[in-house]
């Protein structure tokens, strides 16, 4: 897998994990709910996916979800600028061989 795959395949990943943050905090206040907690997971074959599971709280703790929040919005930023690295690097490699 190609470093643009990687990180759409991250990207993709990150955002489930926002879906999931997202329902928590929207939910924090209904009364029974159990919060679900998004894990992501490396490939074998390269890339990432998310394993979503059930937490065995009592409520959401809306410190963690914006923990979250901070580190989905870095993984985000950080592989949409992989993937304009990867285009860079081809349109670099495209002008070499022109």
């Amino acid at each position: 897998m190609n470093i643009s795959g990687i990180s759409v395949s991250a990207l993709l990943a990150y955002e489930k994990k926002l879906g999931v943050t997202a329902n928590n905090i929207a939910n924090m206040n209904t009364e029974n709910f159990k919060p679900s907690e998004a894990a992501t997971n490396e490939s074998p074959h390269g890339g990432v996916y998310v394993t979503i599971r059930q937490l065995d709280l009592p409520e959401v703790d809306i410190a963690k979800e914006m923990v979250d929040l901070m580190i989905a919005k870095n993984g985000i930023q950080a592989n949409i600028k992989g993937i304009q690295t990867g285009d860079e690097i081809t349109r670099s490699i495209l002008d070499i061989r022109v």
